[in-house]
């Protein structure tokens, strides 16, 4: 079971995504898209083992599209630097709505 870092409610109009990436990363990718939108943190899990990151975000609606598009240019990056493919998974959590 992975261990719970953060937990938040869903902010008003804002749109609940889940992203599952390589051990380090997801924290990475939060990073670097905030530099380019609003992001709250609705709930972030700590690997144990072999797992994946999971984290789950809030964007703006209007700023779900876009942030899909970086998260494909994040994921094409991380492979490229780390020479192998990397496991990415972004879907919507809408059990936070």
């Amino acid at each position: 079971m992975n261990e719970k870092l953060a937990c938040s409610t869903l902010p008003k109009g804002y749109f609940p995504i889940r992203i599952c990436v390589g051990t380090g990363l997801s924290e990475r990718f939060i990073e670097e898209a905030r530099q380019n939108h609003s992001i709250a943190i609705v709930q972030q899990t700590r690997p144990k083992g072999d797992s994946a990151e999971e984290a789950v975000i809030a964007v703006p609606f209007a700023d779900k599209e876009m942030l899909r598009v970086d998260f494909n240019i994040f994921a094409s990056e991380m492979e490229r630097e780390h020479g192998v493919k990397t496991a990415f998974l972004m879907e919507s959590a809408t059990e936070f709505m």
